[in-house]
């Protein structure tokens, strides 16, 4: 196996600095935002802005992916991404919502971060188990993003770091009304220009690279009364690259995003109230333009989702331990994956989620949730004939909590959950750089579901918090495209056709250990697990086999004090499902036969280890706020493989890694 480094993963390592340390249901206590402890309530992890400062991130700041990507149960996937496989689930089986409402494109730079910056983030929660009556449409986890409210105060921001350039405001306007801005861009094209002349062995087989990257955010307050407010909020986002790994080999990808969310809180004495309604559209490219044994191949293929919704949650609380909510989602969506020159078929779909949860919490002796959904779901496909075939189900969901607390220290925690999921992603497999598409429930690619249950300890000990727990997961119609190896061919239109269901099972051991005194804080996670896909028609014969980035064991260590930081990531390598075969590729109006990996646990990657070290400084300059963050990526140099492609010129597979030891810097300033 060759190994090569290219500028992609350059920029995807150049920093890892790390830095200094509504609405919630009857069971949720209010986010410690002056702490870096992670709050854990019944299946859910959550942490305030401060926590996700604390983490190591790539782009010189915190990002709520790197902060679940430390947390027991994740498994990261390809290291120095944002990836992540939670509780044996695929990457497509988790849900990233910003303030409710789902985001489709999180990934930011070539995965280096999301897309939601820190400067209008309030907290991130990561739900496993035991969900809420309004989280729906996924079967592994939830990574929910909540923002800030506008300051009431008048605040400038600017920013620089390996990778991005920001500015933001916020502040009132009059008694009732504030607001908040921020936009970022990257500079990748200009830091290419520069590396290309002075390190050109560092960029590998890249001969070109250009770049557009950035993103716009937005959020207004209007405060009707003491007890009601409306905020109306937008995102926009661009990803697009272009580059040529020879001179036989030209691609451009990108994606998008473009969400409005427009919100009602009313918090009464006993009832409040919520309404959302959001516009979501999330678009992809990808082309390709490739001399591929004596022939030039230009291919493209593009995916869109544009989604509206309609969300409304109720709560009732009384003088008694016992409280009541009651809503409802109705989503309408339209989908066009797989376009392939003039050819479109789109799927429209309506998706309407009626859901029940009751609580029942004593405190410090007793929490107890029971959560009932109900699902109906109906496609119909609108091809160019016009002919429409449509298609109804109903499907139920439930989710189970409980909580019992032995002594003041120590608690009893057990979740049970049945959950099912529409929206599927056909995940690219390593072939250059392809991209995920989502796609509906239609014909006979049926939902998605999941069976789990967790239980475990969690204490609280002084300067010391412990939990300790298990799970064990069954998953059901989980989605296999088999073509993926020929993923730029016309066959993708009718994707439908080609995608395989099977199973999965997964079980495992998970914990945690926080540490919080004075100036030091220091955190540890690890999970030991097992998980498995089968019953795949074309895929080893329907037996077993390890599924995408299994990994055995997986530990994660933060140690800080004051500004000084330390993050060491250890996870055992995963199986490589493939060996090379031969098989036939069908290009338009030619066809060649080329190598693909397509057998089973092949090629085992190495172990992924990673220590990183940072400092952080706060200080005043007149009267503006400063805070520098350098640090030190990689500090032992270890080679994290990153990704394996085909390189058309040379007719083999080879290794993308991580680049070696190299130094961040980033500053923000505050006035």
């Amino acid at each position: 196996m060759k190994r090569t480094t290219i500028f992609l993963l350059l920029l995807a390592s150049v920093t890892c600095a790390a830095q200094q340390p509504a609405w919630l249901d009857t069971l949720d206590a209010a986010v410690k935002t002056d702490s870096r402890r992670i709050e854990q309530r019944l299946g859910h992890l959550q942490t305030g802005i401060e926590g996700i400062r604390a983490i190591v991130s790539p782009v010189g700041e915190g990002d709520p992916i790197r902060w679940v990507q430390s947390l027991p149960g994740v498994t990261t996937g390809a290291d120095g991404t944002t990836a992540m496989y939670v509780r044996g689930g695929s990457s497509g089986n988790n849900l990233f919502s910003l303030d409710g409402v789902p985001v489709y494109g999180y990934s930011h730079i070539l995965g280096l971060t999301t897309l939601i910056p820190t400067s209008v983030t309030e907290s991130a929660e990561l739900s496993k188990g035991g969900f809420n009556g309004d989280e729906s449409n996924f079967t592994a986890s939830h990574l929910k993003v909540v923002t800030k409210q506008p300051s009431q105060s008048r605040k400038w921001s600017a920013g620089l770091n390996n990778f991005l350039l920001s500015t933001g405001a916020e502040g009132p306007v009059g008694n009732r009304v504030s607001y908040m801005f921020s936009a970022r861009i990257s500079p990748l094209a200009l830091e290419y220009k520069a590396v290309k002349d002075k390190l050109p062995r560092m960029l590998g087989g890249l001969s070109n690279f250009g770049a557009f990257v950035g993103d716009v955010y937005g959020k207004i307050n209007v405060n009707i009364s003491d007890i009601s407010y409306v905020s109306a909020s937008a995102l926009a986002s661009q990803d697009r690259y272009r580059f040529d790994m020879s001179h036989s080999s030209h691609e451009t990808m990108g994606w998008n995003n473009v969400i409005g969310i427009l919100q009602y809180h009313r918090n009464g004495d006993n009832t409040r109230l919520a309404v959302t309604a959001s516009y979501n559209r999330y678009g992809s490219l990808q082309q390709q333009e490739k001399r591929y044994h004596s022939v030039w191949n230009q291919l493209s293929l593009s995916a869109g989702l544009t989604e509206y919704s309609l969300q409304t949650k109720l709560h009732h609380s009384w003088d008694s331990p016992f409280a009541l909510d009651e809503g409802l989602s109705l989503r309408y969506a339209q989908f066009s994956p797989g376009q392939v020159g003039e050819m479109t078929k789109r799927t429209d779909v309506i998706l309407a989620t009626p859901w029940v949860q009751a609580t029942y919490n004593i405190p410090e002796m007793l929490s107890l949730k029971a959560v009932l959904r109900g699902n109906y779901y109906h496609s119909q496909n609108m091809a160019q004939t016009s002919e429409k075939r449509g298609s109804g189900r109903i499907d139920p969901e439930f989710s189970l909590a409980a909580k019992w607390n032995i002594n003041p220290q120590l608690a009893f925690e057990a979740t049970f959950d049945r959950l099912v999921q529409y929206y599927h992603t056909l995940e690219g497999m390593p072939v250059g750089w392809s991209l995920d598409l989502i796609v509906p429930t239609v014909g006979n690619v049926l939902p998605e579901k999941s069976l789990q249950g967790g239980a475990g300890l969690s204490g609280h000990f002084g300067s010391h918090s412990l939990s300790v727990g298990g799970f064990y997961k069954l998953m059901n119609n989980l989605v296999y495209y088999k073509y993926s190896q020929e993923l730029f061919s016309g066959g993708l239109a009718g994707w439908a056709q080609h995608v395989e269901l099977g199973d999965g099972r997964s079980y495992g051991l998970e914990t945690l250990y926080e540490y919080q005194h004075g100036d030091w804080y220091g955190r540890a996670s690890y999970t030991l697990s097992k998980t498995t896909r089968e019953n795949f028609p074309s895929f080893y014969d329907g037996a077993p086999f390890h599924a995408r980035f299994d990994r055995r064991h997986m530990l994660n260590a933060t140690l800080q004090w004051k500004g000084f930081s330390a993050t060491m990531i250890l996870q055992s390598g995963h199986w490589e499902n493939g060996e090379a075969v031969t098989y036939n590729a069908y290009y338009f109006d030619h066809s060649f036969t080329s190598k693909y990996y397509s057998g089973v646990n092949n090629y085992h990657m190495p172990t992924v280890f990673r220590l990183d070290l940072g400092w952080q400084k706060t200080f005043k300059l007149g009267r503006s706020e400063n805070t520098v963050n350098v640090g030190v990526c990689n500090v032992t140099n270890h080679f994290n493989p990153f990704m394996l492609y085909f390189d058309a010129e040379t007719e083999s597979w080879k290794e993308i890694a991580l680049m070696p030891i190299l130094p961040n810097f980033s500053w923000r300033v505050t006035f």
